[in-house]
C-alpha cells in the first residue's frame, strides 16, 4: 500500500507542476493594475463614511425619494493617483458615492436610476454637515483609506477568462490562484471581484439605456444586441465590499460595484454612472 502511495502521491505532484505551468503560460497577460482601498489610522481625504468633503457653495445632499441617501465613501484623486494614473481618470479633485441603502438597489432595472450619486468636486474645501432628516441608521463610521497598487486577475468566470478554454484542473488552479483576501476588497479599477458572474459592464450599458436586463430576455432583444459593443466603454469607478469593521453588509456577503464610462469619466461627468448590487 505504501508503494502504491508513492507512486500515485509522486504522479499526483508532477501532474499538478504540469497544470500550473501551463496555465502560467495562458494567463500571462490577463494582469491589471488596480488600486485597493486599505483602512488606515493616519488621516487621509479618502475615507469610508463619516461627513463628505466638498465644494460648500455648489453642493446639494443627493436624495432619493424625497429622502437623504447616505454617503458611502469619498476618494481623493490626488491621493488615489500617487499609486496609480488611470488615463481615464484626473489626477486631482474628489469623487464622493451616495446610495440610497433603505431601497437597496440591485442596478438591473432603468428605473433604479437615480437612487445613487456619484460626484466630482474639483476644489473640496469644506466637511458638510449632515442633512436634519438623515436618520443616524445612515450615518456610516468614518473610516480613513490607504491606496495601494496591485496586479490582479479577473475571475475565473470573466470573458477574457472563459475563451481561453481551460481544463478543469487548470480552472481549479487558477481558483486556487486568483483566491481572494480574508480582508474586505474594496478597490478602484482593475477587474471587479464578482459575486454573480461578470458581465457587469454589460448590465450596465444595457441597463442605463433603458434595458430591463433581471432576466435573460433583456439581454436577447433587438435593441440590447445594438447596444452590446459599448459595453467595453465602461470602467470600474470603485467597487465597496461588505465590511464588518464599518457595520456593513451588501444583501448576504456582497458587494456595490459603481461602473463609469471611460469617455465621460475622462471630463469629469459622473451623472451616468451605474450602480451594481451582487450578493450569495
Amino acid at each position: 500500500m505504501e508503494i502504491f502511495k508513492k507512486l500515485f502521491g509522486s504522479r499526483r505532484k508532477i501532474d499538478l507542476d504540469e497544470v500550473r505551468e501551463s496555465l502560467a503560460s495562458k494567463i500571462a497577460d490577463l494582469k491589471r493594475p488596480a488600486v485597493r482601498l486599505e483602512k488606515t489610522s493616519q488621516v487621509k481625504i479618502s475615507k469610508f463614511g463619516g461627513k463628505p468633503f466638498v465644494e460648500k457653495n455648489k453642493f446639494a445632499w443627493p436624495r432619493s425619494n424625497g429622502k437623504p441617501m447616505a454617503f458611502l465613501a469619498q476618494l481623493d484623486l490626488a491621493e488615489i493617483s500617487s499609486v496609480h494614473h488611470y488615463e481615464w481618470l484626473a489626477d486631482e479633485g474628489v469623487i464622493l458615492f451616495f446610495y440610497d441603502v433603505l431601497e437597496m438597489p440591485w442596478g438591473f432595472d432603468p428605473k433604479d436610476r437615480g437612487k445613487w450619486c456619484v460626484l466630482y468636486q474639483s476644489k473640496a474645501d469644506s466637511y458638510i454637515e449632515y442633512p436634519d432628516d438623515l436618520g443616524d441608521e445612515l450615518k456610516i463610521k468614518e473610516v480613513f483609506i490607504k491606496p495601494k497598487h496591485v496586479e490582479i486577475l479577473p475571475s475565473y468566470d470573466d470573458p477574457s477568462v472563459e475563451i481561453l478554454k481551460l481544463t478543469d484542473e487548470e480552472i481549479d488552479a487558477y481558483i486556487d490562484l486568483n483566491d481572494g483576501s480574508d480582508e474586505a476588497l474594496h478597490q478602484l479599477g482593475g477587474f471587479p471581484s464578482s459575486v454573480q458572474g461578470n458581465y457587469m459592464d454589460l448590465e450596465s450599458q444595457l441597463a442605463s439605456n433603458g434595458i430591463y436586463v433581471g432576466y435573460p430576455k433583456g439581454y436577447e432583444s433587438e435593441k440590447a444586441k445594438k447596444l452590446e459593443s459599448g459595453a467595453k466603454d465602461w470602467k470600474l469607478l470603485f467597487q465597496f465590499d461588505s465590511d464588518d469593521d464599518l457595520d456593513i453588509m451588501w444583501g448576504d456577503c456582497g458587494m456595490i460595484y459603481f461602473w463609469v464610462q471611460e469617455q465621460k469619466s475622462k471630463i469629469n461627468q459622473f451623472d451616468n454612472s451605474w450602480l451594481i448590487l451582487q450578493c450569495c
